[in-house]
């Protein structure tokens, strides 16, 4: 859900995008130690350089190491190996993923399928990419660490639009003389509905009889500083 926030995305394609759009290419040292060149025989160049697996290109690949650290903190593939070789890269969500840390240091990744099966591999089966870390062997999340500002920022965005929705007029009540009837007050909310809410409806006088009077209960856009608070969110 984070993702709705227009800043989190924007902000995740530009570091992606950096980070997927320069070529990667292994390299080899020369026998003199004075040139770096392609090295084309070494397995893992066509992986990293063309395509890490079946259905993503290699742009795709980094792209999607870059959201799910940038998120998550922490990037997990598998690698696919083949007569000692790897021949492919398989990523995983993050979510499905989970890291056993061993008293003796070694860790384990538990994977959990879509069907709800799941199967530990341990640590030389998994390409674990980490982003700032704490504990050193798992990245910090940043969605989590920065979720009351992006959650300030979702319930703003809401607020806005539900603002925009209703024409722009703040909330609040009317009072009438007397006391309605069942059929007198179903009659005047939806008249008021229909005639008052909407953006079609936004600046035309509003006629009511009775003596109704309106009574305002909230604050405006203007008041409640809408505008400076989405603009300090995304700063």
């Amino acid at each position: 859900t984070a993702l709705e926030v227009s800043t989190v995305i924007a902000c995740l394609r530009v570091i992606g995008n950096g980070i997927s759009q320069v070529p990667l290419k292994l390299m080899r040292e020369s026998a003199d130690g004075k040139q770096r060149l392609p090295a084309k025989d070494h397995p893992l160049y066509d992986v990293l350089a063309c395509k890490p697996n079946q259905w993503q290109t290699s742009f795709e690949f980094r792209e999607a190491i870059a959201w799910h650290v940038g998120l998550c903190g922490n990037f997990y593939a598998f690698k696919s190996v083949v007569f000692g070789k790897i021949k492919e890269l398989i990523p995983f969500e993050p979510g499905h993923v989970t890291v056993i840390r061993e008293d003796n240091g070694v860790l384990s990744y538990k994977v959990t399928a879509q069907n709800g099966a799941s199967q530990v591999f341990p640590a030389e089966s998994i390409w674990h990419v980490r982003g700032t870390s704490w504990n050193t062997w798992m990245g910090l999340e940043s969605i989590q660490l920065a979720r009351e500002a992006i959650g300030l920022a979702m319930a703003t965005e809401e607020q806005h639009a539900r603002m925009h929705k209703n024409g722009v007029r703040a909330s609040g009540v009317y009072s009438v003389e007397g006391v309605l009837n069942d059929n007198q007050y179903k009659g005047l909310k939806a008249w008021i509905d229909k005639e008052s809410a909407g953006l079609e409806n936004s600046g035309k006088a509003m006629l009511l009889d009775r003596n109704a009077k309106w009574l305002n209960t909230s604050m405006t856009g203007v008041d409640s500083q809408h505008l400076e608070t989405r603009k300090f969110q995304i700063e």
